[in-house]
C-alpha cells in the first residue's frame, strides 16, 4: 500500500475568532480542534509523517496536545510569514512521493473524502463544493454579476505530487510570487488540478458563529447527510 505524508497547516493566529487561543486548540466536542481532524487520518493506514505546521511560540502546547491525545508519528515544524512558506516548511519534511494537505481548520474531514483524493493521481487533486449564492463583482456599486454555474469553493484535504508541488513552491519563491492557496500556486505554473466531490459538512471554522454550527453538528448528527464526526467516538 502506497504511504502518504501529511502536512496539517494549523500556524494561523484566528484572530477573526476572537478567542484566547488559536482557533486550532478551540474546544470542539470537548477535544481541541486539531484533534479532531487529526483523529480521521490517524484511522487510515496509508498515512505515514504528520507534519504539523505551527508558530513558533506555540510549539509547546501543540506538542502536549498532541502526546496527551495519543497523536502517532507526528513532527512540529515552524510556521511562515505567509501561507505558502509555512508549505514549503511542511514540505521539507515530507518523504513519500504523494502528499496530502489539510487545514487544521477543517476538522469534519471523513475517511472517504481522504480517499477520494488518494484514489486520483495527478499534480494536485483537491475536494470542491458548489457555490450556492448568487455573485455580483463591485464596490459601492455592482458592476457585473458573476454566474456561479461552473464556480467551485475549494476545500481540503488535497493531494499532490510531492515532487512537482515542491518545485512549483520554489518556483514562486525564487519569483517572489505569494499565492493564496496551493491550487492557485499550480494552475499559475501550469499543472493540472483535479476536482473530486467535497461535501458541506466539512466547514471552514473561522468565526463564533461557525464555531456554534459546529457544535450543532456533532450534537445531531443525525441533521446531516453524511456521517460528520468520523474518529469523534459516540455521544458527541
Amino acid at each position: 500500500m502506497e504511504i502518504l505524508d501529511l502536512v496539517v497547516l494549523a500556524a494561523g493566529r484566528g484572530t477573526r475568532m476572537e478567542e484566547a487561543v488559536p482557533k486550532q486548540f478551540v474546544p470542539l466536542g470537548g477535544q481541541p480542534m486539531i484533534v479532531v481532524g487529526l483523529k480521521v487520518f490517524e484511522s487510515l493506514p496509508y498515512i505515514g509523517t504528520k507534519v504539523v505546521v505551527c508558530s513558533q511560540d506555540q510549539m509547546n502546547r501543540m506538542n502536549g496536545i498532541l502526546s496527551e491525545y495519543r497523536i502517532s508519528n507526528f513532527v512540529l515544524v515552524k510556521g511562515g510569514e505567509v501561507r505558502a512558506e509555512s508549505v514549503r516548511n511542511g514540505l521539507d519534511r515530507v518523504r513519500s512521493e504523494r502528499v496530502i494537505t489539510h487545514n487544521a481548520a477543517m476538522p469534519f474531514v471523513t475517511k472517504r473524502l481522504v480517499d477520494q483524493v488518494v484514489a486520483e493521481d495527478y499534480d494536485c487533486v483537491t475536494t470542491v463544493t458548489p457555490v450556492e449564492y448568487n455573485l455580483c463583482e463591485g464596490e459601492a456599486f455592482a458592476e457585473r454579476i458573476v454566474p456561479r454555474a461552473h464556480l467551485k469553493l475549494i476545500n481540503t484535504p488535497q493531494s499532490f505530487r510531492t515532487r512537482v508541488f515542491r518545485e512549483c513552491h520554489e518556483r514562486a519563491r525564487r519569483d517572489g510570487y505569494i499565492p493564496q492557496s496551493d491550487c492557485e500556486l499550480m494552475l499559475h505554473y501550469g499543472q493540472t488540478v483535479r476536482f473530486v466531490p467535497g461535501t458541506a459538512n466539512n466547514i471552514k471554522i473561522t468565526t463564533r458563529v461557525d464555531l456554534m454550527v459546529a457544535e450543532m453538528m456533532l450534537r445531531n448528527p443525525s441533521l446531516w447527510s453524511e456521517p460528520c464526526c468520523d474518529g469523534l467516538g459516540e455521544g458527541l
